[in-house]
């Protein structure tokens, strides 16, 4: 059983709350019974909501009933009211399997004002059965933790590699984002400003992976050392612009530096089930940490106060 790295895991643990930002509805139920099946395997119990409805299980496993709830812009009145119904669904339809009910939901930053008092006054009831709750970080402790490597990378992708890739792999990342030539000089890479990661809110497992990256983007700043005049700046530009477009829609940081890098290797490579995937994704990642380091990509305390001057 391959026990993933450090680095490994910084970039699974980003991947995993990113999956959980952006799951909803049923996408968060089946991942969530995906990693059960993953942890558990054929002891956990999936019930099909088709036809009588679920009778508030979502999923069993070892005296473990699950609630699932996965939205982007949660109701407050909604989701207290969906932590006692499925409750008391599962108490009645359940109780003599269940021992600990969990309520599992997808906001890694916590959950509405009524919903949290509704889960801590059923906390402190007295009720017959244990009463748990499973924001993302507990779900990563309780399931994902335990997996070893393989069963990750089914789960949430393939990492990158923690070694530089290869110089080819780099030339087909910059191939995609550049689209014609501009005879400008190319400027040499300048340091991170401080508290930059800090000042976007990266969580910590995105800073060990961009700091340990960063250890390797000379190899980047060769590639373009020896490019084409321009391409650099072709490059940057190009990336900038999708920088924009994942800043519109995202709800933080790490999701726009996933998708950064994620869309990068798919559209440059396209096949996830390549044998090389991991250089791959190491090419793309150690590209727009290169563009990230060169204060291209992500903001920094004093742009934010030039721009609100100017207004």
């Amino acid at each position: 059983m391959a026990v993933p790295s450090d680095f490994e895991l910084a970039w699974f643990y980003g991947h995993f709350t990113v999956q959980c930002v952006r799951a909803e509805g049923r996408a968060w139920e089946d991942l969530v019974s995906n990693a059960m099946l993953a942890r558990h395997g054929g002891d956990f119990i999936q019930v099909d909501a088709a036809g009588r409805g679920d009778k508030g299980c979502d999923g069993y496993v070892k005296g473990l009933m699950l609630a699932c709830y996965g939205a982007t812009s949660p109701s407050d009145a909604y989701v207290r009211a969906k932590i006692q119904g499925d409750y008391t669904k599962a108490a009645a339809h359940w109780s003599n399997v269940m021992e600990t009910w969990a309520f599992v939901h997808n906001n890694a930053n916590g959950l509405p004002t009524m919903a949290a008092q509704a889960m801590a006054a059923m906390k402190s009831a007295g009720h017959p059965h244990s009463i748990e709750h499973w924001p993302p970080q507990v779900l990563w402790d309780n399931v994902y933790a335990d997996l070893d490597r393989a069963k990750l990378s089914r789960l949430l992708g393939a990492p990158a590699s923690d070694r530089p890739a290869g110089m080819s792999y780099i030339a087909e990342c910059v191939k995609l984002l550049s689209r014609s030539r501009l005879i400008v000089d190319v400027d040499e890479t300048l340091p991170v400003p401080l508290k930059k990661m800090e000042y976007n809110r990266f969580s910590p497992s995105t800073v060990k992976l961009i700091t340990e990256t960063k250890n390797h983007t000379h190899h980047v700043r060769y590639y373009f050392k020896h490019a084409t005049p321009g391409e650099q700046f072709q490059v940057s530009e190009n990336l900038r612009m999708r920088y924009d477009g994942f800043r519109a829609t995202a709800s933080s940081a790490d999701e726009v530096f996933y998708g950064l890098c994620d869309s990068l290797a798919e559209e440059a490579f396209g096949d996830e089930l390549s044998p090389e995937i991991e250089q791959q994704r190491s090419a793309a990642l150690l590209v727009v940490t290169h563009f990230f380091e060169s204060c291209l990509l992500f903001e920094t305390p004093d742009e934010v106060r030039i721009r609100a001057a100017a207004l």
